[in-house]
This record gives C-alpha cells, sequence and structure tokens, in this order.
C-alpha cells in the first residue's frame, strides 16, 4: 500500500524574456544547470532548488508592476552566508536580514522581472557558534 505524500510545488514562472531571466540567475544569482525547451520554456537550479519559466511578457505585466508584485520564498540552509554572498554579487537588497516574531530570519530582493522574493531560514535551524 501506498502512502500519500505531496513532494514539491515547482511554479511555471512567467518571465519578459526568458535567455535574459537564465542568464540573470546563473551570472547574477548563483544558478546552474540550466535548460530550455524551444525559445519560451526553460529552467534552472541551484542545489535542490529547481525554477521553471516561460517566455510571457504581457502576463509578467499584470503580476508584476507599480502597483502588485507577486512575492516568492525560498527557504534555505545558512541564510548569513546567502545574505553576504548577494551583497557581494551586488544584488540590490529590498528588505535586510532580520529575525521576524513568526520565527523566520529573511531578507528580500526584487528579480529582473520584477518578483519580490524572499529569501528565509527558520529561526531554529540556525546553527549556533
Amino acid at each position: 500500500m501506498h502512502t500519500i505524500y505531496f513532494n514539491r510545488c515547482i511554479t511555471h514562472l512567467p518571465v519578459i524574456n526568458l535567455r535574459q531571466t537564465l542568464d540573470y540567475y546563473r551570472d547574477t544569482l548563483g544558478f546552474t544547470n540550466e535548460w530550455t525547451f524551444g525559445k519560451i520554456d526553460g529552467g534552472i537550479r541551484r542545489d535542490d532548488m529547481q525554477l521553471l519559466f516561460c517566455e510571457n511578457p504581457e502576463h509578467v505585466k499584470q503580476i508584476n508592476n507599480q502597483k502588485y508584485c507577486l512575492p516568492l520564498m525560498w527557504f534555505v540552509s545558512d541564510i548569513d552566508k546567502i545574505y553576504l554572498e548577494f551583497k557581494e554579487r551586488k544584488i540590490k537588497i529590498a528588505d535586510d536580514l532580520r529575525a521576524h516574531p513568526y520565527g523566520l530570519r529573511e531578507f528580500s530582493f526584487i528579480d529582473i522581472n520584477g518578483y519580490y522574493i524572499r529569501v528565509a531560514e527558520g529561526a531554529d535551524e540556525v546553527k549556533q557558534t
């Protein structure tokens, strides 16, 4: 008998330009293993996190604009090192790293498609030094 188990959710995010997005995630954010399927679908990964993209600039304009932006949360290990790495990579940080009362430490930035990306780690997961 098999046990029901939900494993993960990978969103197929619309982007303004697939090639520019893959280049940004590789060259600016340190992702690797990019792939494309045709001219409008592709993906990239960093460690176990995989991102899927579909070129659809009109959809991006609807969800990421001056009034709204779609937030995404990335859960990571060793957020302090990632925060320092992103600052060294000259990524403009929207919200600095800090602890929140809901039990997460997080910082955020906005990617080239206007996604508000929250990078988080559970406060209880932080290694004691």
